[in-house]
C-alpha cells in the first residue's frame, strides 16, 4: 500500500512538472476541450433525449479523454507528423460538422453570415480528430532503424524465420481453396434460406430485355447477357424460371468466394499475419452484406469482384514489380482480362479508369526504382484494356442491336437541385426563371416527387430532351441565384457516402421485413404470367433472422456494430491508408487505391447512396489495410 501510494504521489508530481512547464498548452487543451465536449452535445441529436445522467457521463468522460490526446497531440514534436495528422483531421471533421448541420436543420448554413460559425467548430473539433489521426499514423511509423535498434539481431531473425517457414508452409493453392470452402461452407444456410435467389433491384428491368429481345445499354449488357442466360437455362432446361435462377445463385456463391479465397491465398503468400487473415475471412464469411449480396441479382456483386482482382493485379504489376518483387507475364495478363470485364460490368468504370491514368503515371515518375518499365509497361496494358472494353461493348451493341440508354443518370444531381429550389424557393423565383423551370420540372409533380436523399423520381420525369441547352442555362441561371440550396441539395443526396452517422441511405426505398427493403433489397420482383420467380425459403428461421438485420436495420441499435455497416466507414478507412502510405512516403502504396478515389467521385453524382453502389469499396479496403500491415512489417 505504502509503494502504491508512493508511485501514485510520484506520478502526480510528474504530471505537475510537465503541465507547469507547458502552461500555455495546458490551457489550449483545457480550452479546446471543453470547447468541442459542448460542440459534440449540440450537433448530436441523441444527447436531447437521453437524460441527464447518461449525458452527464458523456460530458465528464469525453472531457477528460479530449484533454488527455489533445494535449499529447500538441506536446508532440514531430511536426511532420502533426501536419499531416491536422490535414485529415480537417477534412474528416468538415465532413461531421456538415453532416450533423444537415441533420439537425435540413442546411448546411442557414445563411453567409453562419459561416464563420461553420469554421471556427471545423477548427476546433479538428484539433481532437488530429490528435487520434496521429496515433493511428504513429502506429505505422516505426522505421527500420527503430525496429533494429529494439532487436539488433533482426535480420538474422527474420532470414530463420523465413527458412522455417518454408519447411512448414503450405502450397497457396491449398490456403485458396481452404478459405474458399469455408466462406462458401457459412454462406450456404442464407442462400436455403433465400432459395431460388435475391430477386431484386434491377433484375426485372434486364430481363424484360431479354424477353423482349430489346436490349439498351442503361445496364451493362454483359451482366444482362449472363443473368438471361441463367434465366433462359431455368426455363428451357431445368423446368422453371426459379431454377435457373437457383443456378445463379450458385454460380455466383462460387464465383465471389472464390475470388474472396483468392484474395486470402495472395495474403497468405505475402505472410500477412494470421490474426488479420482470420479477420478477413470471418468478416467475408459472416458479414450480412457479402452473404446476402451473393445471392442478388444486381451487377454490383461481380462488378465489385473484378474490382477487388484489378487492384490485387495492379498491385503485383506496379508495387511488387518497383520493391523488386518478382512478377510474371501471367499477372499482366490476367490484369488485362480484369480490366477489361471492369469497364464492361459498370458504365462509370470507364470515367473512374480514365480519370485515374494521369495519377497513377505522376505517381509512377516519382519512384525511383524502374519508374520508367513499370510507366510503359502500366500504359500498355491500360490503353490495351481501355481498347478491348469499347470494341467489346460495341460487338454487343451490334450483335444485339442495341439502343444507348438515356443520358438521365448523368443529371442526377442537377436536376435535383432544381428540383430542391422549386421545392423551397418557389416563392422568391422570378417569373421568367420560374417559366424556364417549369419547361423542365411542371409543378403538377415535382413537389411531391422530391426526396432529398433519392434523384430517380425527378430525374425519371424531368423533361430533357427538347432543349438540353436550355435545360444547362436555366440550371446556371438557377445555381447562382440559390447557391445554398444548390450545395445542400448536393449533400442530402450523397449524404450516406461521407457521413458515419447516416442512416438515411438504409431507408431510401423504404423500410421492414413485409416490404423486403432496408439496408439491402431483399423484395422478389415482378415478371410476366409464366416466367415468375417464386420464393420458397428452405430456412425460414434463418431468413427472418436475416431480414431483421437487412430490412428492420436492427444493427442500427448497436453503437459500434453499426458503424460497420455505413457506407461512408470504407471511404474513412481508404482516406486513413491513404493517410499511412503520405505520411511514410511510400507512394507507391497509393497506387492501387487510385481508381478507388476515383471511382468515389463518380458516386457522389449518383442518383443515391446505396451500400451495394459501395460494394467495391466494402471487399477491397479491406485487403489494402491488410497490405499496409504487411508492408510495414518488411520495411
Amino acid at each position: 500500500m505504502i509503494m502504491n501510494t508512493t508511485d501514485s504521489s510520484g506520478l502526480l508530481s510528474r504530471l505537475q512538472k510537465i503541465f507547469r512547464r507547458n502552461y500555455k498548452k495546458t490551457v489550449l487543451s483545457f480550452l479546446l476541450s471543453g470547447i468541442n465536449i459542448n460542440l459534440a452535445v449540440s450537433l448530436e441529436m441523441w444527447t436531447k433525449t437521453c437524460g441527464r445522467l447518461p449525458l452527464l457521463l458523456f460530458t465528464g468522460i469525453g472531457f477528460v479523454l479530449c484533454f488527455a490526446l489533445t494535449f499529447s497531440f500538441l506536446m508532440r514534436e514531430d511536426r511532420r507528423l502533426k501536419v499531416h495528422a491536422l490535414l485529415w483531421g480537417i477534412l474528416m471533421t468538415f465532413a461531421y460538422v456538415l453532416g450533423c448541420r444537415m441533420r439537425r436543420d435540413n442546411t448546411a448554413l442557414r445563411q453567409w453570415s453562419d459561416l464563420p460559425f461553420l469554421l471556427a467548430q471545423i477548427g476546433c473539433l479538428s484539433v481532437f480528430a488530429a490528435s487520434c489521426i496521429a496515433l493511428f499514423l504513429q502506429g505505422f511509423a516505426r522505421t527500420k532503424q527503430q525496429l533494429l535498434q529494439s532487436s539488433p539481431n533482426l535480420a538474422a531473425d527474420r532470414a530463420a524465420n523465413d527458412r522455417k517457414a518454408l519447411h512448414t508452409r503450405r502450397p497457396v493453392w491449398q490456403a485458396w481453396l481452404f478459405s474458399t470452402l469455408v466462406i462458401l461452407l457459412v454462406w450456404t444456410p442464407v442462400f436455403l434460406a433465400y432459395y431460388p435467389s435475391v430477386f431484386a433491384y434491377d433484375a426485372e428491368g434486364q430481363l424484360y430485355q431479354v424477353l423482349a429481345h430489346d436490349y439498351n445499354t442503361h445496364h451493362p449488357l454483359l451482366h444482362t447477357l449472363f443473368l438471361g442466360f441463367f434465366f433462359q437455362i431455368g426455363g428451357s432446361l431445368l423446368g422453371s424460371y426459379s431454377a435457373g435462377m437457383a443456378l445463379h445463385s450458385i454460380v455466383q456463391m462460387i464465383l465471389m468466394a472464390s475470388v474472396f479465397g483468392y484474395t486470402l491465398a495472395c495474403l497468405y503468400e505475402k505472410e500477412t499475419p494470421l490474426f488479420l487473415r482470420a479477420a478477413l475471412t470471418l468478416f467475408y464469411a459472416l458479414f450480412p452484406t457479402n452473404s446476402v449480396l451473393a445471392l442478388s441479382t444486381t451487377k454490383d456483386v461481380l462488378f465489385s469482384a473484378l474490382v477487388l482482382l484489378h487492384t490485387l493485379f495492379l498491385y503485383r504489376l506496379l508495387v511488387d514489380d518497383c520493391t523488386g518483387a518478382n512478377t510474371k507475364a501471367r499477372y499482366e495478363i490476367l490484369y488485362v482480362c480484369f480490366t477489361v470485364l471492369l469497364l464492361l460490368f459498370r458504365n462509370n468504370a470507364l470515367y473512374a479508369l480514365a480519370l485515374s491514368i494521369p495519377v497513377i503515371c505522376l505517381l509512377l515518375l516519382r519512384t525511383k526504382r524502374r519508374s520508367e518499365r513499370g510507366l510503359r509497361r502500366y500504359l500498355i496494358l491500360t490503353v490495351l484494356a481501355l481498347a478491348l472494353s469499347v470494341t467489346g461493348n460495341k460487338i454487343l451493341m451490334t450483335s444485339l442491336d442495341a439502343h444507348n440508354g438515356s443520358p438521365r443518370e448523368m443529371l442526377s444531381i442537377p436536376l435535383q437541385q432544381m428540383a430542391r429550389t422549386r421545392v423551397k424557393a418557389e416563392e422568391t423565383l422570378p417569373p421568367a426563371l420560374r417559366q424556364a423551370v417549369e419547361q423542365y420540372l411542371p409543378a403538377e409533380w415535382v413537389f411531391a416527387a422530391y426526396n432529398p436523399y433519392l434523384a430517380d423520381p425527378v430525374k425519371n420525369r424531368a423533361i430533357i430532351h427538347d432543349d438540353p441547352a436550355g435545360l444547362i442555362k436555366t440550371w446556371i441561371q438557377l445555381g447562382l441565384r440559390y447557391p445554398q440550396i444548390y450545395l445542400d441539395a448536393f449533400l442530402d443526396n450523397s449524404i450516406g457516402y461521407w457521413f458515419l452517422e447516416d442512416q438515411t441511405h438504409a431507408q431510401i426505398y423504404g423500410l421492414g421485413t413485409d416490404s423486403g427493403f432496408g439496408y439491402l433489397s431483399t423484395d422478389n420482383r415482378a415478371m410476366p404470367a409464366g416466367c415468375e420467380i417464386i420464393e420458397h425459403s428452405l430456412l425460414p428461421g434463418m431468413r427472418r433472422l436475416m431480414e431483421q438485420i437487412v430490412s428492420d436495420n436492427i444493427y442500427q441499435r448497436v453503437p459500434v456494430l453499426r458503424t460497420l455497416f455505413a457506407p461512408a466507414f470504407y471511404w474513412w478507412l481508404l482516406c486513413l491508408y491513404t493517410a499511412v502510405a503520405l505520411y511514410r512516403k511510400k507512394y507507391l502504396l497509393l497506387l492501387p487505391a487510385v481508381f478507388l478515389a476515383a471511382y468515389y467521385l463518380t458516386l457522389l453524382l449518383s442518383p443515391a447512396v446505396l451500400i451495394r453502389y459501395m460494394y467495391p469499396f466494402v471487399v477491397t479496403v479491406p485487403v489494402l489495410c491488410c497490405l499496409l500491415c504487411c508492408h510495414s512489417r518488411k520495411l
